[in-house]
């Protein structure tokens, strides 16, 4: 089975209050776009065998061993013996805040649980899901869906309205952990007006999605204002981080605009990727 794995970009976040396991409540409206991996899922009588176009993150800590290791640990438990044969093609950039190990993960399970003629249920396989990563929930059905929580607690939304978007990341990512350290030392980190985009999403007006967008993340990082700045006099929406950096997404309505956006921020040293919305997270091929 071939499966294309979509990857995420946050469109808004909002980093709220740090609960009492260490982890910070967020809101976030969450969107798939068309840049992906190609993964390749085989059955097999026992065992994992793991294959990767990018040789560094091989092992059996990969997160799509781990994905594997957990679906067929529960398959046991209802009486399916299985292995598997995965092999990935990356696309998606390492470490960039695009949900790239998620994308792929989800996919794994999705795919392991269609070559066992669906196992498993939605709801079951998001709790395999969170058990890799607080987003990769969102990775086993995608779209756009509004956050809460740690990003586990997923509200399907109106399809964002057709646009092109630029996805630009340079330099190596911040640490996650500093990064909300960094957050947790102002006194009144600035929010986004969710809001006011899900009334966008209703009216699927574009320009009315991203009035209250913004991510809170750029008080510790300053990788937008860069972009914002290598980008003036080509008209887009919106421009801003995603995650928590250092991959930035910049909004058009023209694929003009975008293509020559995304020239220019390859010219600057960025790489750049260009990008449309899609409604899902992964993709069955065969």
């Amino acid at each position: 089975m071939k499966i294309k794995a979509f990857s995420k970009i946050n469109l808004a976040l909002a980093v709220l209050d740090k609960r009492a396991d260490g982890y910070h409540n967020i809101e976030s409206i969450m969107q798939s776009v068309s840049l992906c991996d190609d993964i390749e899922i085989d059955k097999m009588n026992s065992g994992i065998n793991l294959f990767c176009s990018d040789e560094t993150i091989l092992g059996s800590d990969n997160i799509c061993h781990k994905a594997a290791e957990i679906f067929i640990k529960r398959a046991s438990e209802k009486g399916v013996c299985l292995g598997c044969k995965i092999e990935i093609s990356k696309r998606i950039p390492l470490a960039a805040g695009l949900g790239g190990g998620s994308a792929d993960a989800a996919a794994v399970l999705v795919g392991l649980n269609r070559l066992c003629d669906d196992l498993f249920c939605y709801d079951e396989l998001c709790k395999m899901a969170l058990m890799l990563g607080a987003d990769v929930p969102f990775c086993i059905e995608g779209g756009t869906k509004l956050a809460k929580g740690i990003g586990e607690e997923l509200t399907a939304l109106l399809p964002l309205p057709d646009c092109f978007i630029v996805i630009a990341k340079k330099g190596v990512k911040s640490s996650t952990g500093d990064m909300y350290r960094k957050l947790d030392n102002l006194k009144a980190p600035k929010l986004p007006n969710t809001g006011l985009m899900l009334k966008g999403l209703e009216n699927s007006n574009l320009e009315e999605c991203f009035m209250g967008a913004y991510n809170s993340f750029e008080q510790a990082c300053d990788a937008a204002d860069e972009v914002r700045e290598a980008l003036k006099g080509i008209p887009f929406v919106y421009c801003g981080l995603s995650g928590a950096g250092p991959s930035v997404v910049s909004v058009f309505k023209s694929e003009t605009n975008a293509i020559t956006a995304q020239n220019v921020l390859k010219g600057l040293g960025y790489e750049a990727f260009l990008t449309t919305p899609v409604d899902k997270a992964n993709k069955i091929i065969e």
